[in-house]
Formats: structure tokens, sequence, C-alpha cells
């Protein structure tokens, strides 16, 4: 019987991981706004990259390690998928500092 893809996905560590990246991603945002002090395009926008990265970070890449595990794909192959987020992450930042130069996050 061949493991499907879903079985590749270990829900709570899932949920405790989006959970987190929404702590740490949107929690300062939240008291900058609950303290009355402005809160910018940039910094939004830069909060939300960093939740869908982390997020996608660790359920990507728990899934590709899960996958080298059960024989599904190769350890080279699951060091690629790991360092092509890696990348995403880190172009996604730079990007969103090019969108916006005059508004630091």
């Amino acid at each position: 019987m061949s493991p499907s893809p879903a079985d590749l996905f270990h829900v709570p560590t899932l949920i405790c991981a989006w959970g987190l990246a929404l702590g740490i991603s949107g929690g300062p945002l939240l008291l900058k706004f609950l303290n009355y002090r402005p809160v910018t395009r940039g910094a939004v926008l830069q909060a939300v990259s960093s939740f869908v990265v982390t997020g996608g970070y660790v359920t990507i890449g728990t899934a590709a390690i899960g996958a080298h595990e059960r024989g599904l794909i190769s350890w080279p192959a699951s060091i690629v998928v790991m360092a092509c987020l890696l990348a995403v992450a880190a172009g996604s930042s730079f990007l969103i500092e090019r969108w916006y130069p005059d508004e630091r996050a």
C-alpha cells in the first residue's frame, strides 16, 4: 500500500507552527496598533509575507523530510527543496524592501 501525500503532514505540528508564525509575525504589529502608533503598509505586507513564508517553510519542509523518511524522495532532493524555500523567503523580504523603500518595517 503506497502512502498518500496527506500522510506526509503531521496536523498537530502544523497547527502549532502556523500559530507560532502568526504570533511572531503579527504580534509586533498588534502591539503597535494597540498603542496607537501608525502601522505602515510595508510593515503589514512584511508581516503577512513573514507569516506565509514561515508557515509554508515549516509545512513544505516537514513534508519534504517526511517524504525522505518514507523513501519517496532522495536526501539531496529534500535538501534542494529546503534551499529553494529559504531562497524564496529571502527574496520576498528584499522584494518588499524594494516596493516600499521609505517605509521600514
